[in-house]
């Protein structure tokens, strides 16, 4: 008992005069009985020798009296011996902690720094040596954004499910793209679906581009809290691969976000016809043959003619029956010229009279001998005068046997004088007086020796 009377007697400068091997020899009631501002005086040097025993007996007040130099000696043997561990630490000691010492912590003392809200303490620096694993969910809760944004992929990946999950949207905010992709796929889902779904919005474009193929955990509350911009910053590979589930929820302000660089990736297919309907024009004019098919009759037949227009030539190729027999005559007039050529002859003749009577002299002159010859009667019925007016000497030929007796008065009227010629003397003997009498004396003059077709079919005794 001597010696803790002798050692409570030293002075501030002489405890630092103590030698490590003085110190190393200390009992902890000799230990114990040094005053706070003793403690206060021992060096990282003197701290370093203090056996584990000496360490144990020191109370509360003592451990919060080493100096933050000091404590640059602590050893984690000694943390271990402290009662309540870490926890007895001031915040200015927690600072001078060496590396290696809190790289030795574990979960438990974590969880203890942040109930004991003293985890904020930390620094970065000393944030980065801890393996992810160690972070329990009120240690992940605790973590303050500058320790956050120093979180690595490898510590991201080590979270466990319930600490990835615990995130916040300040944290998941400065989190860097190589530790938002390192977030499991368990993660991405339990972090962003249902309740967690406003945490999206504290992700750039870059951080939701990092989540990659992940981005098909989200489920239609996930997937609809996407932003118009986070949407935009979506790789092509992440937006091909979403389907309804993701995508259900998007507004029209979601789905014009998609880019020109995007929407060829684009499920249309996935996209309810009410969605489908939302699509720009210009949108629309980056889609694939395998896009338009995918588009319901519904939503197609609902498309202004603005989207119609920007219909290409290639991707028309994709366009099925019913979708063409939903188009009116506006619809119709609205399409491109190169785009009404490669429709094929099959969506020709899908065209109801009404649409068929909306195509412009234009469009009737582009028309492919393949596609007159689709026509069906119903169809060549329902041309005008301007539309026979504007029919080549080839369209005329290719028509089909009886076809040109469809034509009214007016309409053999108006057939130019080039195409007169292209009709066939069998086409002639197909014709009423009535029609035969409508050829005017251009018309006639264009016959030349066609002339006796036209007699002939006035002599037939078949012609009334």
């Amino acid at each position: 008992m001597a010696i803790d009377s002798f050692m409570s007697k030293l002075s501030v400068s002489q405890v630092k005069l103590l030698s490590t091997a003085s110190v190393a020899g200390l009992s902890s009631t000799a230990i114990n009985a040094l005053a706070s501002d003793r403690i206060a005086a021992l060096s990282s040097g003197q701290l370093a020798v203090v056996t584990t025993d000496a360490i144990a007996g020191l109370d509360t007040a003592k451990i919060s009296a080493f100096s933050s130099s000091a404590l640059a000696g602590l050893t984690a043997a000694q943390l271990g011996a402290i009662t309540n561990g870490i926890t007895n630490f001031e915040e200015s000691q927690l600072k001078a902690l060496k590396t290696d010492i809190i790289a030795g912590l574990v979960e438990a003392d974590l969880t203890a720094l942040a109930t004991a809200d003293k985890l904020d303490a930390l620094t970065t620096t000393q944030i980065a040596v801890l393996t992810g694993d160690k972070f329990s969910t009120d240690a992940i809760i605790d973590l303050t954004s500058a320790q956050a944004s120093k979180l690595t992929a490898t510590q991201v990946t080590a979270l466990t499910s319930d600490a990835a999950a615990a995130l916040t949207s300040d944290q998941l905010d400065v989190l860097t793209t190589a530790a938002i992709a390192a977030l499991e796929t368990a993660d991405v889902a339990a972090l962003f679906n249902g309740a967690g779904s406003a945490k999206l919005a504290a992700l750039d474009a870059k951080q939701i581009a990092a989540l990659g193929s992940d981005i098909t955990e989200l489920d239609s509350v996930g997937g609809g809290a996407l932003s118009a911009t986070q949407i935009g910053g979506l790789t092509t590979a992440q937006l091909g691969a979403l389907t309804s589930d993701e995508m259900a929820g998007w507004t029209g302000t979601q789905i014009n976000a998609i880019g020109s660089k995007q929407i060829t990736s684009l499920a249309v297919g996935e996209l309810t016809s009410a969605q489908q309907n939302l699509l720009t024009s210009t949108q629309v004019s980056g889609l694939s043959s395998t896009q338009i098919g995918a588009v319901t009759s519904d939503a197609f037949g609902a498309w202004s003619t603005d989207n119609l227009a920007a219909i290409s030539s290639t991707a028309i190729a994709g366009l099925t029956t019913d979708q063409a027999a939903t188009l009116a005559s506006a619809d119709v007039n609205a399409l491109n010229i190169k785009a009404l050529t490669a429709m094929s002859t099959a969506n020709l003749a899908a065209l109801t009279t009404d649409a068929i009577a909306g195509l412009g002299s234009a469009q009737i002159k582009a028309l492919t001998t393949a596609q007159i010859v689709a026509l069906t009667t119903d169809q060549v019925t329902a041309l005008g005068t301007d539309q026979i007016a504007a029919l080549s000497s080839a369209q005329v030929a290719a028509l089909e046997s009886g076809d040109i007796a469809l034509f009214s008065t007016a309409e053999v009227a108006v057939i130019s004088t080039a195409a007169i010629g292209a009709i066939s003397s069998d086409d002639y003997m197909t014709l009423t007086n009535d029609q035969l009498d409508a050829i005017s004396s251009d018309q006639v003059a264009a016959l030349k020796d066609n002339v006796n077709w036209v007699i002939a079919a006035y002599n037939d005794s078949t012609v009334s």
